[in-house]
């Protein structure tokens, strides 16, 4: 019967969609401590700042705070967020990178100084080509940036979705077929 076959391939696929399931970056709101992260150069954790309290900034020289991240499905694509301030005085901005998100040295995110200090977002997708990847995120300019609320999660594959979805409608329109019988 098909709902029966639809509802066993829906049950295969629950295990690839738990990697969909929680932040994989550990610590990534640094609300007590930079445990987790590897701090480089000018890096350092901030219990008093923050959005909200708690950060890792990178003043003076160029610093980084990286992580490898474990548990990644190949293939699979993840949401890569987190907040970044810059801490700019005299309001100028130039059009180099000064800071950046890479993952296995790649950047994938970059930005030009801010005209000022607010706190702002980046977000971007990567796809999994291993089962752990280094996140790093960097200041590559003599800017001070503050980095918060880091986070990477998997996205689960539409086609799971609807395969799920479409073994639960066949399970129940069996069900309530055999009801009336």
């Amino acid at each position: 019967d098909i709902a029966i076959v639809l509802a066993i391939l829906t049950l295969l696929y629950l295990p690839r969609m738990a990697t969909a399931q929680g932040n994989l970056v550990v610590n990534g709101g640094f609300d007590a401590n930079a445990g987790g992260w590897t701090l480089t150069g000018s890096g350092r954790y901030d219990a008093k700042n923050g959005n909200p309290s708690g950060e890792v900034d990178f003043g003076g020289s160029e610093g980084a705070a990286s992580q490898t991240i474990n548990s990644l499905t190949p293939e699979l694509i993840y949401n890569v967020s987190g907040d970044y301030q810059a801490i700019v005085s005299g309001g100028t901005s130039t059009n180099n990178y000064s800071f950046g998100v890479s993952l296995d040295d790649v950047f994938l995110f970059g930005t030009a100084t801010p005209t000022n200090s607010n706190w702002y977002s980046f977000n971007f997708q990567y796809t999994a080509t291993s089962s752990s990847t280094v996140l790093s995120l960097s200041q590559i300019s003599g800017v001070y940036y503050n980095i918060d609320n880091i986070s990477m999660y998997a996205i689960p594959e539409p086609d799971v979705l609807g395969l799920l979805g479409l073994g639960s409608l066949a399970f129940f329109w069996h069900r309530r077929k055999s009801r009336a019988v």
